[in-house]
């Protein structure tokens, strides 16, 4: 018994910068589903103006990945599907997407927070720092 109790409690054990401490769910049933812009961080500055463009987020089992943009300025609304998949012991999350102009785009976004109701993803990319955070529907 006391075998099983230390098994669950350090393979649960934080994983990720902001937690949690300790989740029964595997990483992978915490991140299925779907998910919606809360918050964009740029550079340690909320940007409130991104939130007017709603973005939806999706992830199944199959590793496929969907988003959707709702553009305010002419109220249409843009639809991606792409792939993903975990990285680096699962502390980073690779999303592809197939843009249509552009082919397959990827990129690579470090987990700071991954819970059944958060998902807070971080990118470095051309010296900007971009924080993502995502909230559960």
């Amino acid at each position: 018994m006391l075998i099983i109790a230390i098994g669950i409690i350090t393979t649960g054990c934080r994983k990720y910068p902001d937690g949690p401490d300790l989740s029964f769910r595997s990483k992978k049933q915490r991140l299925f589903g779907y998910w919606n812009m809360e918050k964009w961080i740029q550079n340690n500055v909320e940007d409130s103006a991104q939130l007017a463009y709603q973005r939806k987020f999706g992830f199944a089992k199959d590793g496929t990945y969907y988003f959707s943009l709702t553009d305010p300025t002419i109220g249409t609304v843009i639809n991606f599907n792409g792939t993903w998949e975990f990285r680096d012991r699962k502390e980073q999350l690779v999303l592809g997407l197939d843009d249509p102009l552009n082919g397959m785009q990827y990129e690579v976004w470090d987990i700071l927070r991954l819970t059944s109701k958060e998902l807070w993803l971080e990118n470095v990319s051309s010296g900007n720092i971009v924080e993502w955070k995502l909230k559960a529907e």
